[in-house]
């Protein structure tokens, strides 16, 4: 059971990360197995070369120097991790989620030519970023957050009456907040309005299932997220 607030809205507790530096060995081995809370060597005096996610969820973000953190962009199957995409503005590249990368030498054409596509999409997605904290209302925003993050790591499911897609919420709603520059409770009060809505729908925190991804885009001010590396909307599940 979870405890609440004076406002009846569970009350937000933060997962407790125990925040490691990458093994000594992430620049040698072809691909690395990653724990949650492991802060990635993305800066050009720790590594050349680029990463790519075979599964799991980063973190980029930037911490102010009094304490406050702003979430930039969460990156999950298919992004590319180098310091030319996430070297911006002092941030920190930190994995929310057990995490598979397979590491891609720059000197390789294809890698190059990928690393060309993953910068213009951080621009699309950062110029997107800023119009949405700057004139989306709060409901919009945390639509918009659980579009975004549905069509990274959502699978679509064949059969279900009752929901449309189903992913794995790797973010606390505080972390939700710290994207959307919301308030931990207001990401709550959010989220509850759109599963008293029956556009949404969740038993425990961390397993999300929309039921109708069409009146989610509209709650979200008619926005797709516009996505990505693999090109596609999210993998169909018999």
């Amino acid at each position: 059971m979870h405890s609440l607030t004076s406002s009846g809205l569970p009350r937000i507790e933060r997962r407790v990360i125990c925040r490691t530096s990458p093994h000594r060995n992430i620049n040698a081995a072809r691909r690395v197995r990653l724990a949650p809370g492991t802060i990635l060597p993305v800066r050009p005096a720790d590594t050349a070369d680029a990463f790519r996610i075979l599964s799991g969820c980063v973190m980029v973000s930037q911490m102010l120097a009094d304490g406050r953190r702003q979430i930039l962009d969460i990156l999950g199957p298919g992004r590319l991790l180098h310091a030319s995409v996430t070297d911006v503005a002092d941030s920190t590249a930190e994995t929310l989620s057990p995490t598979h990368l397979e590491r891609r030498k720059l000197l390789d054409p294809l890698a190059s030519s990928e690393l060309v596509e993953a910068v213009l999409l951080m621009l699309r997605r950062a110029q997107h970023h800023a119009t949405l904290l700057g004139r989306k209302t709060a409901l919009e925003r945390v639509a918009y957050a659980v579009l975004d993050l549905a069509d990274q790591f959502g699978a679509r499911v064949r059969g279900l009456a009752y929901a449309e897609v189903i992913f794995r919420l790797h973010l606390t709603r505080n972390d939700l907040a710290d994207w959307m520059g919301l308030t931990g409770e207001t990401v709550s009060r959010c989220l509850n309005a759109l599963k008293r809505q029956e556009i949404i729908g969740f038993d425990t925190p961390e397993i999300i299932l929309i039921k109708n991804l069409k009146t989610l885009e509209a709650a979200a001010g008619g926005d797709r997220p516009s996505l990505v590396a693999r090109g596609t909307h999210p993998a169909t599940h018999p």
